[in-house]
């Protein structure tokens, strides 16, 4: 049965997908969306919406599309590779939330937050 969700977590190859009616699958992408984007580590990612097949009477899911992304928030990927990392898709707001003395909160990282929204790529308005 095919269904319509949102990736609520994404833990190794396992994701979290909320589907219309609010009930959680656990789910997993076909083999062939690992090689469909060789520019990212992730073929899916937090808020992105999903076609998937529920499988069974349990509740596990295989994605098998990826649906159009709003904006995404992108890093260079850590192992010095070409590829890039995407944190997060289709947000509405991001905040930082820090603290000035204890714990001490890098004024480095606060700055690198505001030059944030240039990060953001937006696909569509």
């Amino acid at each position: 049965m095919t269904k319509f969700g949102l990736v609520l977590k994404s833990t190794g190859s396992f994701y979290q997908v909320i589907d219309e009616d609010g009930k959680v699958f656990r789910c997993r992408t076909k083999g062939k969306m690992r090689t469909l984007n060789k520019d990212t580590t992730n073929p899916v990612s937090v808020g992105d919406r999903v076609v998937f097949e529920k499988e069974g009477d349990v509740d596990e899911g295989m994605i098998s599309e990826v649906l159009e992304r709003k904006n995404y928030i992108i890093r260079k990927s850590v192992n010095l590779s070409r590829q890039a990392q995407i944190l997060a898709v289709n947000m509405d707001l991001a905040l930082v939330v820090a603290t000035p003395v204890y714990p001490r909160t890098s004024t480095g990282f606060i700055d690198r937050f505001w030059l944030l929204p240039k990060r953001i790529i937006f696909l569509q308005e």
